[in-house]
């Protein structure tokens, strides 16, 4: 192993014993690496509300973010075997502590022009850019400059600073998802990951001062976080969802993650909502009894509509987030006789054994579709569920372009069950149901009409618009092949 003279000049200002040396670069390594990736998952979560969570908003962060790196490395490795090296680590970790305590006040607004002036796609790449692009620069130039600036030479400086900063960048993406954000939420996140970069700045020669400017950005940047939830009766992050409440005099709603999409809504008076909700009413009919599975039970909206036509229903809602389901009984009124299974869609559908008359999937919110719940493979699973004489329904949204889901869903749906059909559920909603078994289109008529007097209402509305889907022409989505983030994009805002 080759080793550096401890004093590379005579002015060199780190310490001269070796072991204090390693130390202050090793910390300055591990902390760049710790906040970077905090930051990059922190940057996801605070650009969903406005991109959503798609395969293009997790590739422009994570392009955007090693674009970024690529070009702190290598200004980085211009500096670290020069004078300026120490002053430029200081700086680099400065700026990395202010892009941490800056981006819960600027970053918010910065998204939310991006999302007005592009298109998902573009926006979640200038999004990134603008929120991610300043910490993923300076924060790459601190391993290189380290590795100048250490008592090894060579391969051996490299391959010790960069293990180090990597075993930070380990414990920031753990940290960040396990901890920070469901326990205290994501600007307070932003602050945690300025604390390290921060402390590290003291072991740094001149970085006193540098460091007591960054401690001041931590308050700051945890200041931001006791504005998240204003306009919002509850606003809590977990590790799943952003879970947003709002509530007025008529009626209360459930976000999740995004704010302009509604997962449930509940009239105050119990009267109907006017949106597809309403139409669960009288899916039981189509059946053979009123055993119904709710896949994606949010705030309980499906559940509530066949309880109130069909007492005595027997419901199971699988919901992946606990939090979700607390919201459910305690905002929502979910009622105690419906049962609970807390966990994952598709995987309850592979592994539960229970039969059930009808199916409910409404698991998609538009731009919100995990792809792995609408494909061949996932509609197979739910298949095995349904029991003899039994439907799956489900809601699409698709309102700038009905054939950019409906088309490749029924298709995708026909290549399990024998019969598909769709009805307008209106606001560019459309109410899919595949049968367990052949079914005419006039039987399903006749089920409807037989609906109790309750559910007559959504009986006549599917009833208008009740047809057999299209499928030629649309391709079958597949585990291995799936264009559901692109298709969601063009249902939202158009070719």
């Amino acid at each position: 192993m080759s080793v550096r003279s401890p004093t590379l000049s005579g002015s060199d200002p780190f310490p001269t014993r070796p072991s204090l040396r390693s130390f202050a670069l090793a910390a300055a390594a591990f902390s760049a690496g710790w906040s970077l990736m905090m930051m990059e998952i922190l940057g996801g979560r605070l650009m969903a509300p406005h991109f959503g969570y798609s395969v293009y908003q997790w590739g422009a962060v994570i392009g955007v973010v090693m674009t970024f790196m690529a070009a702190g490395y290598w200004t980085g490795g211009q500096l670290g075997d020069g004078p300026k090296a120490v002053p430029a680590l200081r700086a680099a970790l400065l700026a990395g502590v202010a892009a941490a305590a800056l981006t819960p006040w600027l970053g918010k607004p910065m998204l939310a022009d991006a999302a007005g002036r592009f298109n998902a796609v573009e926006g979640s790449v200038v999004g990134a850019a603008l929120i991610l692009g300043l910490p993923s620069f300076a924060l790459a130039m601190v391993s290189p400059i380290c590795a100048g600036l250490s008592s090894l030479t060579g391969a051996a400086a490299a391959g010790r600073i960069y293990a180090v900063g990597t075993l930070g960048s380990i414990g920031g993406t753990f940290f960040a998802s396990f901890y920070a954000i469901p326990e205290v939420g994501v600007s307070a996140g932003y602050a945690l990951a300025a604390v390290l970069p921060a402390l590290a700045c003291l072991f740094i020669p001149g970085g006193k001062r540098v460091a007591a400017a960054a401690a001041l950005a931590v308050p700051l940047a945890w200041a931001a976080g006791h504005g998240e939830g204003q306009g919002f009766a509850l606003y809590r992050e977990t590790p799943h969802n952003t879970i947003m409440v709002q509530e007025d005099a008529e009626q209360i709603r459930l976000h999740l993650n995004v704010a302009w999409a509604t997962q449930s809504r509940l009239r105050k008076d119990g009267g109907p909502t006017g949106l597809y909700y309403d139409l669960f009413a009288a899916v039981p009919a189509l059946g053979n009894g009123t055993r119904v599975l709710v896949l994606g039970l949010a705030g309980g909206a499906a559940a509530k509509e066949i309880l109130d036509s069909w007492p005595g229903a027997d419901i199971l809602g699988v919901e992946l987030d606990p939090a979700v389901v607390e919201v459910a009984r305690e905002r929502f009124g979910l009622r105690p006789e419906v049962r609970v299974a807390v966990e994952d869609a598709r995987r309850h559908v592979e592994r539960s054994p229970e039969l059930h008359d009808v199916v409910i999937v409404d698991l998609y919110s538009t731009a919100l579709i995990p792809f792995f719940t609408a494909t061949r493979e996932f509609f197979a699973a739910v298949e095995r569920r349904v029991a003899p004489g039994g439907v799956l329904v489900m809601n699409v949204a698709s309102p700038m372009d009905r054939d950019a889901l409906v088309g490749p869903l029924a298709a995708t749906q026909g290549a399990v069950f024998p019969s598909v059909y769709v009805a307008d559920a209106g606001r560019g909603n459309y109410l899919m149901i595949a049968t367990k078994e052949a079914r005419t289109l006039e039987d399903l008529s006749v089920r409807l009409r037989s609906a109790p007097a309750g559910a007559m209402y959504a009986a006549a509305r599917i009833l208008e618009t009740l047809a057999p889907a299209e499928l030629a022409g649309h391709p079958v989505l597949t585990d291995d092949r799936s264009d559901i983030d692109q298709r969601s994009l063009t249902a939202l805002y158009g070719r």
